[in-house]
């Protein structure tokens, strides 16, 4: 999770569209398999987490600070990831060691709705505020870090020494994490066959 929180608060800040291609270039070949898959996919905006919304989020937030300090705070932040995640604040003896990307996803997918604020808050209280922000962005399903799925395709073509239209052409046959789409990358295994699906042309 930490490197995932690395690579978010990166993109956040970096403006370039190169720059932001390298950044996720470089998290990808570093990154073992699922979690970067799993990173891909919430780039691309193909990670779907049916058990957190941004109102259980406001909820949970609601709870842990007054009511009218965390309005106040988010009307000026502008974000409610980024107001929770610097509102809560590090956690004295807490677990010091974070949870991996593929943890965190197994969790919130196995929760229900109603225990997934409990359950988002013990994260949090994991996490340091890099890692929280990342934290609230991947659960509600809400990036906003600048990547267009095309840029986040593009950027995993560049890793790997393939073209966009190469990994267009079998991407949509694929779900998260994206095995055979690395193994392929990484000279492991063929081009994934998309089965009975057909070949999406771009």
């Amino acid at each position: 999770m930490q490197a995932f929180a690395a690579l978010i608060d990166g993109l956040v800040y970096t403006r370039s569209r190169d720059a932001k291609i390298k950044l996720i270039a470089d998290y990808l070949r570093a990154t073992p398999d699922p979690d970067r898959g799993w990173a891909l996919a919430a780039l691309a905006g193909t990670l779907s987490i049916a058990t957190v919304k941004s109102a259980a989020i406001r909820a949970m937030a609601e709870e842990r600070f007054d009511p009218m300090l965390f309005r106040m705070s988010r009307d000026y932040v502008g974000d409610t990831a980024e107001t929770v995640a610097l509102m809560w604040g590090d956690q004295a003896g807490a677990d010091t060691v974070a949870p991996s990307l593929n943890e965190v996803i197994d969790l919130l997918n196995s929760t229900s709705r109603a225990s997934a604020p409990r359950l988002l808050a013990g994260l949090m209280d994991r996490l340091d505020a890099n890692g929280r922000y990342a934290l609230l962005k991947l659960a509600s399903g809400g990036m906003r870090v600048g990547i267009s799925a095309r840029l986040a395709k593009t950027a995993f073509a560049q890793s790997f020494g393939l073209t966009v239209d190469d990994v267009e052409e079998v991407w949509h046959a694929l779900r998260p994490p994206y095995a055979e789409l690395f193994a392929w990358g990484e000279g492991k295994s063929g081009r994934p066959d998309p089965a009975d699906s057909a070949f999406f042309r771009p």
